[in-house]
């Protein structure tokens, strides 16, 4: 008899920690009723970080009964928007969890980015734009101030340095025929002057 209590305290417990972080993971995501529907999104790694990969965490349930939503990786679309540059995403449902989809990206940039969702939800047409930022799920966030011990140059720093030097080793070479051109015309000029003064 002891045991059972004991099985159903420890279960009780594990419920209730598996609901608080249900709560964080909804805290960190916008919630919006979209008609007949509630939908949750954000990213599926908060915070995000620019250069990791991540992906959208979109949760869809009926408003009424609370019932998860299935089945719509067949009819809903989703785009990543950053500024004027957007990019589509391939809608996937969450192994083992009804009514969660997701999409997989990588953020390069630190700031405000959007998921636009549009398509159907059973019969219901949706167009939908869920922008990060205060209040609703969190701007993608630079790596560096975690770094510890030495302060790694993201990426796109160390790519912009790599052309940089091409960029200059390509100016060098460009000056270095130019300037074996003009000795060779100057020999070329200088011996013909030598042989008609002979």
């Amino acid at each position: 008899m002891k045991n059972r209590k004991r099985i159903s305290l420890v279960a009780t417990l594990l419920a209730l920690v598996v609901s608080m972080l249900g709560v964080g993971v909804a805290l960190a995501h916008e919630q919006r009723t979209v008609g007949n529907y509630n939908f949750v999104v954000g990213f599926l790694n908060e915070p995000a970080y620019v250069g990791l990969p991540n992906g959208l965490d979109l949760r869809i349930s009926n408003k009424d009964s609370g019932k998860p939503v299935e089945g719509l990786e067949k009819t809903l679309q989703a785009e990543f928007i950053f500024g004027s540059k957007t990019m589509p995403l391939t809608v996937k449902a969450r192994f083992g969890q009804p009514g969660a989809y997701t999409a997989d990206l990588i953020p390069t940039k630190a700031g405000t980015y959007i998921f636009h969702i549009f398509g159907t939800v059973e019969g219901q047409k949706v167009d939908e734009k869920f922008e990060s930022g205060p209040g609703r799920f969190n701007d993608v966030q630079e790596m560096t101030p975690l770094q510890f011990p030495d302060k790694v140059a993201p990426a796109a720093d160390i790519a912009a340095q790599v052309q940089a030097a091409q960029n200059s080793a390509s100016t060098a070479q460009t000056f270095g025929i130019i300037g074996i051109v003009v000795g060779v015309l100057s020999l070329v000029v200088g011996g013909l002057a030598f042989f008609k003064r002979k």
